[in-house]
């Protein structure tokens, strides 16, 4: 039986183009079709249909705003060709794609979607989902329109937070959902459905909900909000909206609920986020009778076409030109694929086809390819002149150089007046010509217009910086694409590793292969003068293979497959070597590996405006998060150098702990003015990393969460972000500039309840982790706790809110990542019907203030009465009066704490 594979791809990424809009229609939307499936595998009508469906709802969702007016399918090249398929090369649309088989993963998702507001970078759409009928995540329209919102605005699911599916609201427990009009069984879950149960009584407010009861929406009721709640519901059509009297009652947000959009997009809702968008900025109704049906054209992807250009102006001379040759040399040699094409084009004062374009299919033609690499610099520096001479060459090889590509390397300012070509005319011309240009910025001095022209024309942009342990090879694998259709030649850079004073003769190197990889494995080093190298390779089983050469580059290629696992390279040289570079790349043998991407929070920043840069890694695998993996970023500027480490522990800025996002800020410190370099490593032990087999991507009513996996293989990985460029930077020196982190997963941990001679007394018992004193380093030094009767108090003017006394209890935050728990005792002589709410704010000793809480709801009484007193995280049995000890649930492990409890008076005034 063929194993069934298709990818779609509905892509924006955030800082160069990829869908356009024009007059409300979406155009450049891409479906992408694997070539493990035969032509009768994947039914293009089937997808035509289920498009054409989500682009009458998307409009109907929009409210006649938006919709899918072109969608190109891309089918593969193994495929027959036949006279409706275009024949051109594909667009390398930066790696934003998932791939998607049989046995992988099936709910459809969208990965890279990291923070509110802004999209994610693929839609992932399994061939099960795809099949005709009804899916089990929903209606294929409702289902689309649903991943959409992640995709293109950046919104997050109108569902329960982890175990979260109810919170206390007016008197009673309210299930988590999107609006109030979703109608519902409340009951024990069990196989989709909700079994009434007695330990699932809503209007019990005393006591903590029972962690297996759940809130089953009916999948046919009559209900039309919201998309991003349970979008299996078969009547919904659009969006929830402000919780304002102007919008329909059943349209109304939810923002006490904990849901994901909640916590994550501070309590907006949905349309709230897509008004921001710049979708909607310049948006028009469309009439009604607006054709939504999408025009569909049927590409059929070809080998890719390339130019090199490649900067050789005076300023090049010396070891940046050696740096060039070397890393040109290696990347003919090991990263371009058999069948596809290449030219290369020097440029100075003017430019020169150093070789035109070839078809690389022997070891003849990658020799003949690296010997026209120039060797020598010298001129001024016409960019221009370059871009100019490679679109020429493209032109006469293809007719229309639509989606050939340019990788184009310079060192410095384009000068005008010393060239043929004005920059902005060829820039215009690759525009013109449909064009990708990928850059690669040499020094901190380069043309500030190399970002621009790659963000223009949907490529990637990089820089080189001469000090530092980022490589130009690791940039220049970046920016190589490897087709879209097929992983047959899909390079993955384990290693990539330049040091600037290496003071032994001998080095050892460690890395790992998994299952999934091993083709074309090889190991290369590389050093500025020709030197004899002796490399040694051990791996499993007693693996042995030696290479000894004269030279600056030595490459030890692994033949047929390399065998799964642990593998040390002793690398010995005849003189210490100074500065030196290590690469390592295997290419993929089954589509089932680990992927990462990653990515920073933006490419651009003010740093007077005090926004901090995230980086960001999702790690999965079989299209499932990866955890415990070890993940840390290198952040350079050519004059200091920081290692960040990032967390998938949902402390700030990590948006949810487990869900194979890895996050981290990039503080103060660590940048400079100019081009920041960052540089992602990710490894796994084999027996620590698992393999989180929950319900990821669209949910599905039937589907329940499964325990993680070990993953019993080692993995590694190395990605070059594109540049980060920073402008205004002022160095802070010593100053503590940088608050606390957001706490974002305050929840309601136990409720008790007794009766005393003057009514009713409950206990609750808050927990959260804690944050530390720069975001999510360290230890913060105390907290602002505030209470209100009023949410928007809370959420709009905290500092307004009453403070709670804390009396003679001292409340001091421990370290970042512990379980910290709060004991609010309420006494009272009227009914709980009333609610109140509750945030926290972390404080630094340099008085900066973190950002103010997820907030929480308790229920209360009308002129209740507080009190603390002292307690613990045991909870003791109401019914049976047994102590017992219980599992702090905060996504994290529950770490020793001390119980701070909270001593306060505060009475509503209704």
């Amino acid at each position: 039986m063929v194993s069934v594979r298709l990818l779609v791809i509905l892509l924006l990424t955030w800082e160069t183009f990829a869908i356009i809009l024009k007059n409300g229609g979406y155009e450049d939307v891409y479906v992408i079709i694997l070539d493990s499936n035969s032509e009768n595998d994947v039914p293009i009508k089937r997808i035509r249909d289920v498009m054409t469906s989500a682009s009458k709802l998307l409009f109907t969702a929009t409210h006649n705003q938006l919709y899918f007016r072109k969608i190109s399918i891309i089918v593969p090249r193994s495929w027959p060709s036949k006279p409706e398929y275009k024949q051109i090369p594909t667009s390398p649309i930066k790696e934003s794609y998932f791939s998607v088989d049989a046995n992988g993963h099936k709910a459809p998702q969208v990965k890279g979607h990291f923070m509110c507001g802004k999209g994610g970078h693929y839609m992932h759409l399994s061939p099960t989902f795809l099949k005709t009928g009804r899916s089990r995540w929903g209606l294929h329209d409702r289902v689309i329109v649903h991943e959409w919102g992640h995709l293109r605005w950046g919104l997050y699911n109108e569902l329960p937070v982890g175990a979260e599916k109810f919170y206390q609201a007016d008197g009673k427990w309210n299930p988590v959902r999107c609006t109030e009009s979703i109608d519902g069984d409340i009951g024990l879950y069990e196989r989709g459905k909700c079994k009434q149960s007695n330990e699932c009584n809503i209007n019990d407010a005393s006591k903590k909900m029972n962690k297996n009861c759940s809130f089953c929406p009916s999948p046919y009721q009559d209900v039309d909000a919201s998309l991003m709640g349970n979008q299996w519901i078969d009547k919904l059509s659009d969006f929830c909206d402000e919780d304002v009297p102007t919008v329909k009652k059943e349209h109304r947000h939810d923002r006490f609920a904990p849901t994901e959009q909640n916590k994550q997009c501070n309590y907006k809702s949905a349309w709230e986020v897509m008004r921001e968008h710049t979708d909607f900025q310049t948006a028009t109704k469309l009439p009604p009778s607006t054709n939504t049906v999408p025009e569909f054209e049927i590409i059929q992807e070809t080998t890719g076409y390339r130019v090199f250009v490649l900067d050789i102006s005076g300023s090049m001379e010396g070891s940046r030109m050696t740096t060039l040759r070397q890393t040109t040399d290696y990347v003919i040699q090991e990263l371009i694929s058999k069948g596809s094409w290449l030219g290369i084009v020097s440029f100075s004062t003017n430019a020169a086809v150093e070789k035109d374009i070839i078809e690389v299919n022997t070891q003849t033609d990658r020799d003949d390819l690296k010997n026209a690499v120039p060797t020598k610099a010298k001129g001024w520096t016409c960019i221009g002149c370059g871009l100019m001479e490679a679109t020429k060459i493209l032109k006469r090889q293809l007719g229309k150089a639509t989606n050939g590509e340019i990788i184009l390397i310079s060192d410095g300012e384009n000068t005008p007046e010393h060239g043929d070509v004005d920059i902005n005319t060829a820039r215009q011309e690759v525009i013109d010509a449909k064009i990708i240009v990928h850059t690669i910025a040499v020094s901190q001095q380069a043309d500030t217009t190399l970002g621009d022209i790659a963000r223009e024309t949907g490529g990637r942009f990089y820089t080189y910086l001469d000090k530092g342990s980022i490589s130009l090879v690791g940039a220049f694998s970046q920016a190589l694409s490897s087709g879209l259709t097929s992983a047959a030649n899909r390079n993955v850079m384990l290693l990539s590793e330049k040091k600037d004073s290496v003071q032994s003769k001998v080095s050892s190197i460690d890395f790992a292969i998994e299952d999934g990889l091993g083709k074309d494995t090889a190991f290369t080093f590389m050093t500025p003068v020709d030197r004899n190298i002796q490399l040694q390779l051990n791996g499993p089983n007693n693996y042995t293979q030696y290479l000894e050469t004269h030279g600056n580059i030595a490459t030890l290629s692994v033949p047929d497959i390399a065998q799964a696992g642990e593998y040390s390279m002793t690398v010995t040289t005849d003189e210490i070597p100074g500065t030196v570079e290590y690469h390592v790349k295997s290419v993929m043998t089954s589509d089932d590996v680990v992927r990462v991407t990653s990515m920073l929070s933006t490419n651009n920043i003010d740093f007077s405006s005090g926004e901090l840069p995230v980086i960001f890694a999702d790690v999965s695998k079989g299209y499932l998060p990866v955890l415990n993996a070890t993940v840390s970023a290198i952040v350079e500027t050519g004059v200091k150098s920081c290692d960040v480490s990032l967390k998938d522990d949902g402390i700030d800025p990590d948006a949810f702990v487990n869900d194979g996002i890895y996050s981290g800020y990039i503080f103060p410190n660590c940048l400079h003015s100019g081009r920041v370099n960052v540089k992602v490593n990710v490894k796994g032990s084999k027996g620590e990393t698992m393999i989180l087999k929950s319900v990821t991507g669209a949910a599905n009513p039937v589907e329940v969460d499964e325990k993680p996996v070990i993953y019993n293989s080692s993995f590694q990985r190395v990605e070059v972000l594109e540049e980060l460029y920073v402008t205004n930077y002022k160095d802070t020196g010593t100053s503590d500039v940088i608050a606390p982190g957001r706490i974002s997963d305050v929840s309601l941990y136990h409720i008790r309840k007794k009766s005393t001679s003057q009514g009713e007394s409950r206990n609750f018992t808050v927990t959260w982790t804690a944050t530390g004193d720069d975001k999510n380093i360290g230890q913060a030094s105390s907290y602002i706790l505030r209470i209100s009767n009023d949410f928007e108090t809370l959420l709009n003017d905290f500092d307004s809110a009453e403070q709670l006394e804390m009396g003679n209890v001292s409340l001091i935050p421990q370290e970042s990542g512990e379980t910290e728990a709060l004991k609010i005792v309420v006494d009272a002589e009227q009914a709980y019907t009333e609610t109140s709410f509750f945030a926290i704010q972390a404080v630094d000793e340099a008085g900066n203030k973190g950002d103010v809480s997820n907030i929480i709801s308790i229920v209360v009484a009308k002129g209740y009465r507080a009190a603390g007193e002292e307690g613990s995280l045991t909870i003791e049995d109401d019914k049976d009066n047994i102590t017992s000890t219980a599992e702090c649930n905060c996504g994290m492990k529950l770490l020793t704490a001390v119980q701070i409890i909270v001593s306060f008076v505060y009475c509503f005034c209704l």
